[in-house]
């Protein structure tokens, strides 16, 4: 009996031992990583934070303590790792750690690390998707920009991405509705003031790129309902007021054509040649000589010159 108790004691010490030992080992490699993080080598702090961990996981209760403190340091390095990688662009990897970030911050209640993982990992996924539409994989930077909208249902740069890619691929209504997400969920946010500007002239050019198509076949009215569009965008659009003279003029609604082309004449950048020439044709239409014999006179560069003179002189016979 006696020897027994002795061989239990020998055990409970062996145990005892053992367990300091790995306390040890546990506390050996917490001071390792801080040293690791000081220098900057994220990926060995974290290396060797996990091992911590792993070894405290071993021991139970009695280094909950320690793990917990490991744990934090270890959330917040996977963030300034998923940041290092990201501005190498390693963009997967960069998300793997701000995954693990967010999570294990969840797991301590570190709010602040656990928001800005959260806060990049969409931004990350988008910049990868921008980097597949860089090489014209436009289906696959589409399928990456939806990952970021996982995380972030209102991510400006994802929707931006979708706007592009959608562009590049001619599906004009998703590509418009992409980009009016980037100006609702832009709206008011300084950092995302360039992305809604891009947005909005990108919406803005789509428009009118098709209105002139739709001209270009006489479908006159659809051109018409896409300038007003277009217009929306940005109400001092001068080549949307000449694209709206031209097509009224089409269409044979002469009002509609002299308020727009009256407009553009206001407008910086106009070519107001063009546009007097038109304004002549709808006040001649309209049965307005005095004033078209007037407009027509004002053209005097371009290539409607000849034309206007022959209004003039030979069907008009201006004073």
């Amino acid at each position: 009996m006696k020897g027994r108790i002795i061989l239990l004691a020998l055990f409970v010490g062996l145990v005892t031992f053992t367990k300091a030992q790995d306390m040890n080992a546990a506390g050996a490699k917490f001071n390792e990583g801080i040293e690791l993080d000081k220098a900057k080598d994220y990926a060995g702090a974290i290396k060797v934070w996990e091992e911590s961990v792993a070894i405290c996981n071993t021991l139970g209760a009695e280094a909950a303590e320690l793990k917990l403190t490991v744990q934090k340091k270890l959330a917040y390095t996977y963030f300034k790792e998923g940041i290092t990688l990201y501005k190498k662009e390693s963009f997967d990897p960069a998300i793997g750690a701000l995954k693990s970030a967010e999570k294990l911050a969840g797991e301590v209640a570190d709010t602040k690390t656990q928001q800005q993982a959260a806060t990049y990992i969409p931004k990350i996924y988008a910049s990868k998707g921008l980097d597949y539409s860089t090489k014209k994989d436009y289906e696959g930077a589409l399928k990456v920009f939806e990952e970021a909208l996982v995380f972030n249902p209102k991510c400006v740069d994802a929707f931006y991405g979708k706007g592009m890619a959608y562009k590049e691929l001619n599906q004009f209504e998703n590509a418009i509705e992409a980009f009016d997400n980037v100006i609702l969920f832009g709206a008011g946010n300084a950092s995302a003031t360039k992305k809604v500007a891009s947005a909005t002239e990108a919406a803005q050019l789509m428009f009118e790129s098709k209105a002139a198509t739709e001209m270009q076949i006489e479908h006159n009215a659809e051109a018409v309902v896409l300038l007003t569009n277009a217009l929306k965008y940005n109400d001092q659009s001068v080549n949307a007021f000449y694209l709206l003279t031209l097509a009224n003029n089409k269409l044979k609604k002469w009002d509609a054509s002299i308020a727009a082309g009256q407009k553009a004449l206001t407008l910086e950048g106009v070519d107001s040649m063009a546009i007097q020439f038109e304004l002549g044709k709808a006040f001649q239409a309209k049965g307005e000589n005095a004033n078209a014999c007037a407009t027509f006179k004002l053209v005097t560069a371009g290539p409607n010159v000849a034309a206007a003179k022959y209004q003039i002189t030979e069907v008009l016979k201006c004073n």
